[in-house]
């Protein structure tokens, strides 16, 4: 499906103030005074009765999705795809990079000992054969074939390892068979320095980069990319991902890298620490209290989604600061063992908490209710919003999922818009006063992913989801 999204960044103004809504309460447009009633205000809402508001409705979507066989969960299989494939990799750089870079350091070295060998064997027998070159030809190889499997597919260093082998390697064929020593032996030295710079810890930083992270996990962060090339390259260089594997340890960055040779250090951007911190992770699981479910999690995933800073301003408008500050909306993700435990747990959560009906959290999606919350809008003439009810039964849902999906259009995932009462205020400060938190939680597979946690209610913001939609769960 294509997404029509990427147009509302250039609202630049109320995007921001969106953002800084998410985490606190600028950027908040709260109803006038004399507005009626938002839809569900009579609903309860106090989170103690499943059967107040939408709770009811919400339930049989649990049900739903844990059946496999309703739209629903048709719906959100190319989400639980697209995450599968960002945790998978983000396991990837976690537990299997450090010995997959030490595996291609080795290949290298080894590499280089057998062009030492026979530099050896040349200089001391006064002589230069096809053979010899034909030996490193096929080291060359090898090696190339050890570096693949350990790097491939995440980098790709085969190409340029038989490359470089082949180009020295020409050489030497076209040398040896005029006996000239001389020729070959200084090709063999520069078939050797250039190996041995290439094992070199500069060179694996920059080619096989853990931090930025700019390969094709990145592409699978910002799925599914525009295009065209141009769109492409504005995705991919305007947006700065932080990734942090609680359950691994791990942390980085993911953006395009900056180019140091074409700006002074002043004008390039500095972030100081480390990709979404502990202390940030603490923060975020107080804010979704219960949505947070450890029993039989595997994976425990933060991502936030900020704009890239800018190089190449005056130093004085140069982005150098905390990775927090750069305000990234976050997005949370639990993986389990399959799709029934993960519905177990977001049936526990939809249990400890409330919820009012489901909304796409796409902002061109949302911005089509009048009341921004992405629920259906009446077409009467009236100007009111009319928010879906058990009036449409399911088979007429059904109907029309099967509908759309026959266009080859499914339209937004609908996330359940989730609410539960923090320990203390975060409006006031108040202790005696419970503070509300408002957000998304859906289920895709394995997966339980939550976003746009807040203590502002969903209709009081707008454009909260800042670079969130470049993100891969916007869809």
């Amino acid at each position: 499906m294509q997404r029509t999204r990427r147009g509302l960044l250039g609202v630049g103004a109320a995007a921001v103030a969106g953002i800084s809504g998410c985490l606190g309460v600028e950027g908040v447009e709260y109803p006038d005074a004399a507005a009626e009633d938002p839809p569900n205000a009579d609903d309860g809402g106090d989170g103690d009765d499943a059967d107040d508001g939408g709770d009811g409705d919400d339930a049989d979507d649990g049900e739903e999705q844990a059946d496999g066989d309703g739209p629903e969960s048709v719906a959100t299989e190319a989400l639980a795809t697209a995450t599968r494939e960002v945790v998978d990799d983000a396991v990837w750089f976690a537990v299997e990079y450090p010995s997959a870079v030490e595996t291609y350091r080795n290949a290298i070295r080894g590499l280089v000992s057998e062009v030492d060998a026979v530099r050896d064997a040349a200089d001391a027998d006064g002589a230069a054969t096809v053979e010899m070159a034909d030996r490193l030809d096929e080291a060359g190889r090898a090696a190339a074939d050890t570096a693949a499997d350990a790097l491939e597919p995440h980098f790709s260093p085969r190409s340029r390892i038989v490359s470089r082998t082949e180009r020295h390697v020409e050489k030497l064929r076209t040398f040896a068979p005029r006996s000239d020593v001389d020729r070959f032996l200084e090709e063999l030295s520069r078939m050797r320095d250039g190996f041995a710079a290439v094992a070199t810890a500069t060179y694996i930083r920059e080619a096989f980069s853990r931090d930025p992270i700019h390969n094709r996990l990145l592409d699978r962060l910002l799925a599914p990319l525009p295009e065209g090339d141009a769109e492409r390259r504005r995705a991919r260089g305007g947006t700065l991902v932080e990734v942090a594997l609680a359950s691994r340890g791990f942390s980085a960055f993911a953006h395009e890298p900056y180019d140091e040779e074409a700006h002074d250090r002043d004008r390039t951007p500095r972030i100081y620490g480390s990709a979404f911190g502990t202390d940030r992770r603490e923060e975020l699981r107080a804010r979704l209290g219960p949505v947070t479910r450890p029993r039989d999690r595997t994976e425990e995933l933060f991502v936030a989604f900020a704009a890239r800073p800018d190089a190449g301003n005056r130093p004085s408008r140069t982005f150098a600061g905390w990775a927090h500050e750069l305000d990234g909306t976050p997005l949370y993700v639990q993986r389990y063992p399959d799709a029934a435990t993960a519905s177990d747990r977001l049936d526990a959560v939809l249990d400890a908490a409330s919820t009012e009906g489901r909304a796409p959290i796409d902002p061109d999606a949302t911005a089509a209710g009048s009341d921004f919350s992405g629920n259906a809008t009446s077409s009467d003439g009236d100007g009111g919003a009319e928010t879906e009810t058990e009036a449409e039964t399911e088979a007429e849902a059904k109907a029309e999922a099967e509908a759309e999906a026959a266009a080859g259009e499914g339209g937004p995932i609908r996330w359940h818009r989730l609410y539960h009462h923090e320990a203390e205020g975060e409006r006031y400060g108040f202790d005696e006063h419970a503070g509300v938190q408002y957000g998304y939680v859906v289920r895709a597979g394995e997966f339980v992913l939550a976003t746009g946690f807040s203590g502002d209610a969903w209709e009081e913001r707008t454009g909260w989801q800042g670079r969130l939609v470049e993100g891969w769960a916007v869809r």
